[in-house]
């Protein structure tokens, strides 16, 4: 039984590549490192602030580097955009009492932020500065099971990296791939979470 979901926000809940990858770029261009090509991006995206210092600002440190991103996103902000059944599959879960959290590897009071301004309100929120360590360790799901009250294998983790499947198989929780993941379950669209919880997924 499934008794709450965890959904990666990037990528999942919504669709923020454009926005990051342009925030990434103008963040390099600013510390005097070379532009980073969307291609580039792609290839680490969803990886942790420390994934970006070491790929792209070796000059910075974690701290530095999400502060110019908190400071700076809401430049960037307009080429984000919501998934299109993200609330409805936020209230359909919580209309079936199934608790809801994201866990990103955002920046903690930048992940609130955008949630808020995207109008998506989940249970709980574990972003990268809740936790010792981000995906693909395990402790945004173990931290994430704290506040809800549940254990990790009685809860679905949803997500599109790698780093989303490697922390669920590490704290022993089922999970569901999109865009192009596979996982436990392999989803092509958001609103099959819902079959997932219901015992229907085919």
């Amino acid at each position: 039984m499934i008794n709450a979901v965890l959904f990666d926000m990037d990528g999942v809940l919504m669709d923020s590549f454009e926005a990051w990858a342009s925030l990434v770029d103008a963040a390099a261009r600013d510390f005097g490192h070379p532009p980073v090509s969307r291609e580039a991006f792609r290839a680490v995206y969803g990886q942790p602030t420390q994934g970006d210092v070491d790929r792209f600002f070796p000059s910075q440190t974690v701290e530095s580097v999400e502060a110019y991103y908190s400071a700076h996103f809401a430049e960037h902000a307009g080429a984000a955009e919501v998934a299109p059944a993200a609330a409805a599959v936020l209230d359909a879960l919580d209309r079936r009492g199934v608790g809801t959290a994201v866990i990103t590897n955002t920046p903690s009071a930048l992940a609130r932020q955008m949630l808020e301004a995207a109008s998506l309100r989940p249970n709980a929120v574990v972003g990268s500065s809740d936790v010792p360590e981000a995906k693909p360790a395990p402790d945004m799901v173990y931290r994430a099971c704290e506040v809800l009250g549940v254990e990790p294998w009685d809860v679905l983790v949803v997500g599109d990296s790698p780093y989303d499947r490697d922390a669920a198989a590490a704290a022993g929780a089922p999970f569901a791939g999109i865009g192009g993941i596979e996982g436990n379950f392999t989803l092509s669209d958001l609103r099959q979470v819902l079959e997932v919880v219901d015992g229907t997924f085919r």
